[in-house]
């Protein structure tokens, strides 16, 4: 048995067109207008961090750019070589700083603080240093965590076969 509320169907069909239009008019008139502002987006003032590729083959270690301004940095290492490599950092406030092994066609991110001045990168395995893998990176100071004389933190994650 159907039950009608409204007696017939097309006196229902009304009904609901009508019950739509309500909800459409209280729906419009809630409304201010205007689109409201994106959550969780940076202010105009924060400063990205920057990334440097680190292309490593035998034996010779490529940086993408070539210097960086002080701050937060992270290396994005890529194992371009047939041989595991290794990327490691010292400089103003960094000791030891460095990725894990990465394999042949692998990937690894090394994030540092860095200060203003020189920073030697090279490849800790065996002796590939001595063999031609390492380099210099120029951290400029024109960036407000130049002047932290504080010991930076360093993070350091590889995958396997990433690219």
């Amino acid at each position: 048995m159907a039950v009608h509320c409204f007696g017939s169907p097309r006196r229902a069909r009304a009904g609901v067109k009508f019950l739509a239009l309500i909800v459409l008019a209280a729906a419009t008139a809630c409304s201010n207008g205007s689109t409201p502002a994106p959550t969780g987006s940076p202010s105009p003032s924060a400063k990205p961090a920057a990334t440097i590729t680190v292309t490593m083959k035998e034996y010779s270690l490529a940086l993408s750019p070539a210097r960086a301004a002080a701050g937060t940095v992270t290396f994005v290492v890529r194992n371009a070589g047939s041989l595991a490599h290794a990327l490691a950092v010292a400089g103003p406030g960094v000791s030891d700083a460095h990725t894990s092994t990465v394999s042949p066609g692998g990937q690894a991110r090394l994030t540092v603080t860095l200060q203003a001045g020189s920073y030697e990168l090279w490849c800790p395995i065996d002796k590939h240093k001595e063999l031609g893998m390492d380099t210099h990176l120029q951290a400029g100071g024109n960036s407000p965590s130049s002047s932290t004389p504080s010991s930076p933190a360093a993070t350091s994650t590889s995958t396997g076969q990433e690219r």
